[in-house]
């Protein structure tokens, strides 16, 4: 999952895309797109991608959610969202220098 933003020329101010890509098919599974763009949008947008994928049946395959480490994806509500469906998180630092 990735926010990316552009900018509205005449209102002066940006707007916010958070999309989350299935890597396995390439995909975008769910996403947000708004003036604000807050821990509470990624997990609703999350929840979207679950349900769009069937994810959250019985016996569903155990899921690994790799984010930058955004204030949404490492705040305690979407932390604690991943808990409740027992999904690991993996954070990466964007822009690493190796």
């Amino acid at each position: 999952m990735d926010i990316k933003y552009g900018y509205i020329t005449s209102e002066d101010r940006f707007f916010f895309v958070l999309s989350y890509i299935d890597v396995y098919d390439r995909q975008i599974v769910g996403y947000h797109i708004g003036l604000t763009c807050e821990a509470r949008h990624a997990v609703e947008a999350f929840r979207a991608a679950l349900w769009k994928r069937q994810i959250l049946q019985s016996g569903a395959p155990m899921l690994v959610i790799r984010s930058d480490n955004g204030p949404q994806f490492v705040s305690h509500l979407f932390e604690s969202e991943c808990e409740r469906w027992n999904f690991l998180t993996s954070v990466y630092r964007p822009r690493a220098r190796i």
